[in-house]
């Protein structure tokens, strides 16, 4: 649990922090310390230099870490009281006192520090996104005074609206916010890659992830996410490790959302299935580097996008080739035909020679063999059709050995 949680509220009458508290707390990003708070050794446990935590990418020590939190909303009352609302009663009404602090007059004056940000790079927006208590007016007085909010990245370049996705904020308070961006932002760009990489790092139920896919999806179709850096940053080794179970069946996931319009594009069922295979087959392995998993998955999909035209090629040889051994079986037919027809030769032959080609029996036999020859391609272009007829008793095989540039046609 504490290598995903993101956000702990901690009540300012806490006095002491035993060692290890924050053992392995990874991402963790909004925390405040009481001013008056002592730690115990090695509180900020983790891996080593080469495997920080978010806070000690920032801050670098255990040290650094606790001095900013205990101060960061020194001159900042807003944030405060975001950080602490769900310890307390008439939030609202003090945020309102609060915001209206400078005024005097009937000109009311907003209090400046509602656009600033904390250590973190953290708005007032933020605070409240991360919180586990969730008020809508709160929401909607912070956007009405502090638009900007909506918009400001803090240190890791993450909006208040991921915060909310993260944490499963109520639905309304996900409609609010997006609301709020279209009719305040409309022209913002979300950086969609940067949300689902920072959630997807550990072991956050996906069904947030999807719930973030899904809005993005319904409200912001047109902007893109780039699925191709995210599939190879989650196939690198990662520092934030997880359950071996967990992360397969994360990278599963994160696989069928970032090639699932390359696989619902293939022109076959079996290829669709074939590719959804390999996927929730893959073995992925937590620690480990991926890639060749990843890639071996992504040369299978483009082998079938490009044998796509081939098979084309292959299955219009087939017809041509029935069509013509329909033509030659009726021959004489054809004669007769033609002969009766003398003033009027060349709409009875186009007449006749079409109605060969729906005589010939081509999506009977492509449909039979089609199966075999999506899962068994023809490389050398060499197709033998067989052709039985229980009225003449006889059986006709006709040998192709055409390339695609050579393609016959019925009078050749």
């Amino acid at each position: 649990m504490y290598r995903s949680m993101f956000s702990v509220e901690i009540p300012d009458n806490i006095t002491e922090f035993q060692e290890s508290a924050f053992g392995y707390c990874y991402c963790l990003s909004n925390v405040a310390f009481p001013p008056k708070a002592v730690f115990g050794d090695r509180f900020f446990v983790h891996k080593g230099p080469d495997k920080p935590t978010d806070l000690h990418r920032l801050f670098g020590s255990d040290l650094e870490i606790t001095r900013e939190q205990m101060r960061r909303f020194d001159r900042l009352p807003i944030h405060k009281l975001f950080y602490y609302q769900s310890f307390h009663q008439g939030v609202l009404q003090k945020l309102i006192a609060a915001i209206n602090s400078g005024s005097r007059t009937l000109c009311v004056k907003l209090e400046p520090t509602g656009n600033q940000q904390d250590c973190l790079g953290m708005t007032p927006l933020h605070i409240l996104a991360c919180s586990s208590v969730h008020d809508l007016e709160l929401y909607r007085v912070i956007v009405k005074k502090y638009p900007a909010n909506l918009i400001i990245g803090d240190r890791w370049g993450a909006l208040p609206l991921l915060y909310a996705f993260w944490g499963s904020a109520p639905a309304e308070i996900i409609q609010f916010m997006i609301e709020s961006y279209q009719a305040l932002y409309p022209g913002y760009e979300f950086n969609w890659a940067n949300m689902v990489e920072t959630m997807g790092r550990t072991d956050t139920p996906k069904e947030r992830i999807e719930n973030l896919l899904h809005v993005k999806q319904m409200h912001f179709p047109e902007q893109p996410i780039d699925w191709e850096y995210l599939l190879d940053k989650f196939t690198q080794p990662s520092m934030f490790h997880m359950p071996g179970v967990v992360f397969k069946e994360q990278m599963h996931f994160f696989l069928m959302c970032g090639l699932s319009d390359c696989v619902e594009s293939l022109a076959f069922k079996v290829w669709r299935y074939h590719i959804t295979q390999m996927i929730h087959a893959a073995d992925f392995k937590q620690g480990d580097n991926n890639s060749d998993t990843l890639h071996s998955i992504q040369e299978k999909l483009a082998y079938f996008e490009d044998e796509l035209p081939n098979l084309k090629e292959v299955t219009i040889i087939i017809e041509l080739a029935l069509w013509k051994v329909r033509m030659t079986m009726n021959e004489n037919i054809h004669q007769e035909f033609m002969c009766s027809r003398h003033k009027k030769v060349r709409v009875d032959q186009s007449e006749f020679r079409w109605h060969c080609r729906l005589t010939c029996g081509a999506n009977v036999v492509i449909g039979h063999d089609l199966p075999f020859l999506i899962n068994h391609y023809v490389k050398k272009y060499e197709v033998i059709v067989m052709i039985e007829s229980n009225f003449l008793e006889i059986k006709i095989v006709t040998t192709l050995n055409f390339k695609p540039s050579q393609t016959p046609s019925p009078e050749g």
